[in-house]
């Protein structure tokens, strides 16, 4: 019969000492790359992402200034009677956030422009001649916008802009309008002065991605046209996204205009002159807000179905000058200022 022996097992100090340490390393490089994706780099693509979001603001800052000053150029050429000449202008907008390799995907921005959105519409009626009572009714029109939508991961989602001459900042929270519009109302020997830009934005494209595009502009044309006798109110109408941002721009430059507190309004009484109302309700907490007093009003309303604040302005106007606190408006100055646009490269839909 054959003997089986059996060999005692050794055992090897360093084989366990190498195998510990190939698991600690381990343990320790998943430890790190974890501490990068969760702490680094959400930090770093936030501060990113903000930074981004700063640049992109200041860049439709600088598309904005250089609209009003090609069309500061083409009023002086209108006024001095020289033959204005139209030059373009590239506005770089920088649309999104590269990522970290590895660890983070791009953040994506995209750029839009449309001559078709965001309507405006001034209307009222006067008299042409100071000799006779013949009435003409005035309804001047203005569109179009350029949009950039930032769809940050790490900071607030943000969109920028650019309508009827304002620079309009939009979060998931909130809007304001940052860079105001030409509007102005001066009050002299108990009677108005308003001065009212509309501008018209013509062409449309878009753009996507993280890269450095650009808008290209070129004010066409620039004309001024005074009212004297306005015998009615005036209506400015808009219907965008972004009309509560409007309101609040039109409510605080009216009362400071006209010299009204904020502790001025009340309910809306019988008899109230002074009065304010809100609406709760909507994606932005407002689905409709009004205030009255004997100088203006303003109201805006959320339509559900298709997200857009309609708005309507009206600046009261006592043209008789009968009535014991609503002033005359002695003068409407409308600046009409015309913009080809085009998105990226020169653009197919325009000659620009």
């Amino acid at each position: 019969m054959r003997r089986i022996i059996a060999h005692k097992l050794k055992w090897d100090d360093e084989g366990v000492a190498s195998t510990v340490g190939t698991i600690m390393a381990l343990l320790i490089f998943l430890t790190f790359l974890s501490m990068i994706i969760n702490h680094y780099v959400p930090v770093w693509m936030k501060d990113t992402e903000s930074s981004h979001m700063n640049v992109a603001y200041g860049q439709f800052g600088n598309l904005k200034q250089n609209i009003d000053i090609q069309a500061l150029f083409a009023s002086m050429s209108e006024l001095t009677g020289e033959r204005y000449v139209p030059t373009v202008i590239f506005n770089p907008i920088t649309l999104g956030v590269d990522g970290v390799p590895i660890f983070s995907a791009p953040t994506i921005g995209d750029l839009n422009a449309d001559q078709d959105l965001n309507p405006w519409n001034v209307w009222f009626e006067y008299y042409p001649s100071k000799f006779s009572n013949i009435n003409h009714i005035v309804n001047e029109t203005a569109k179009g916008a350029i949009n950039l939508e930032v769809r940050n991961r790490y900071f607030v989602p943000q969109t920028l802009v650019y309508e009827n001459g304002a620079v309009i900042r939009v979060q998931n929270d909130g809007m304001i309008l940052r860079a105001e519009p030409g509007f102005e109302v001066r009050i002299i020997n108990n009677t108005e002065e308003i001065t009212m830009v509309l501008v018209s934005l013509l062409g449309s494209g878009g753009m996507q991605g993280t890269t450095t595009e650009g808008v290209h502009t070129k004010v066409v044309s620039a004309s001024t046209d005074d009212y004297k006798r306005v015998f009615t109110d005036v209506y400015i109408n808009h219907t965008s996204p972004y009309g509560l941002a409007w309101y609040a721009f039109y409510n605080k430059t009216l009362n400071d205009a006209f010299d009204i507190p904020s502790d001025a309004y009340g309910d809306c009484s019988p008899g109230s002159e002074y009065c304010y109302t809100m609406q709760s309700g909507g994606p932005y907490g407002i689905l409709s807000q009004m205030i009255r007093s004997p100088y203006f009003k303003i109201f805006v309303q959320l339509n559900q179905s298709s997200g857009n604040f309609h708005m309507i302005l009206q600046l009261k106007n006592d043209y008789n000058n009968q009535i014991q606190e609503t002033m005359p408006i002695a003068t409407l100055r409308i600046q009409k200022i015309i913009v080809n646009m085009a998105v990226g490269g020169l653009g197919s839909q325009i000659d620009i």
